[in-house]
């Protein structure tokens, strides 16, 4: 009965650790924010929102005088909308709105990041875009960069989007997790799923899926995955790169890439 009981013991303090490390693998927030898009002389709008479970957010509207399309940018794991700058300032030139924002516990944004959290977080940007006037409802593109990419799908899931875009994205954390621990049994420990490719196969928005071909954080094969999962219409966009070299820097084609899928997609 001891043994027993010793055993119990054993598991449920693994159990408790594994938690605790899967949370600090998932999540990197920073709360500094020394500069804005005002740096780089482009107006914006400092937004605060609030979610259907009372946090409160923070993120950048940067506004183009006509615009047709409304980019709802989901960043990755890591540091905050700051550290994003360089991407606001390439949708800005492309003549599109750009709407990016913290999940909660990043930046300004108030309270503890977790998987249900971030995809009420998504709803939360969602819904104050389309309470915007100078919006076009019928043309939001919802973007996820890596783990941003599960949250943009649930997104589009749950609210009416015109196309999505994953960018070095994974096909679930499980497989993820597996490649990292293959001794383990990944999918039976972890708790939270972000399982991307789950959300794609029966989505039929246009969907443009980008990786790069030497990324070494989330391999190449998960974008082949989410690419082979996903239900049409699709696209591949593959790059030379790895995950945080960004295709916005990397690439000089990007931006007429994006401009093609836009116009595939009826767009622009």
């Amino acid at each position: 009965m001891k043994i027993l009981l010793i055993i119990i013991l054993v598991i449920i303090i693994f159990r408790i650790y594994f938690i605790f490390i899967e949370q600090k693998g998932l999540y990197h927030p920073y709360k500094e924010i020394p500069e804005t898009p005002k740096n780089l002389r482009i107006m914006y709008e400092d937004i605060n929102f609030k979610t259907a479970d009372g946090q409160l957010l923070n993120g950048w509207f940067v506004p183009v005088k006509d615009a047709k399309v409304t980019i709802l940018y989901c960043h990755g794991n890591a540091g905050n909308i700051y550290h994003r700058l360089h991407k606001v300032k390439f949708f800005h030139e492309m003549g599109v709105n750009f709407f990016i924002f913290d999940y909660r516990g990043y930046g300004k944004s108030i309270g503890n990041s977790s998987e249900k959290g971030l995809y009420s977080d998504a709803q939360a940007a969602y819904d104050y875009l389309v309470s915007r006037r100078d919006v076009d409802k019928n043309n939001i593109v919802v973007y996820g960069e890596s783990l941003g990419g599960p949250v943009a799908a649930d997104l589009c899931l749950h609210r009416k989007a015109s196309a999505l875009i994953l960018e070095g994205s994974f096909a679930s954390v499980a497989l993820r997790a597996q490649q990292l621990y293959p001794f383990l049994p990944m999918k039976l420990l972890i708790t939270q799923k972000y399982d991307t490719m789950a959300k794609v196969k029966n989505m039929h928005i246009p969907k443009l899926i980008v990786h790069g071909r030497q990324d070494e954080v989330i391999s190449f094969r998960h974008g082949e995955m989410l690419f082979k999962s996903a239900a049409e219409p699709k696209q591949f966009l593959p790059f030379d790169g790895g995950h945080n070299d960004d295709v916005f820097v990397t690439s000089d084609n990007y931006g007429k890439a994006l401009q093609k899928f836009f116009k595939d997609s009826s767009l622009f």
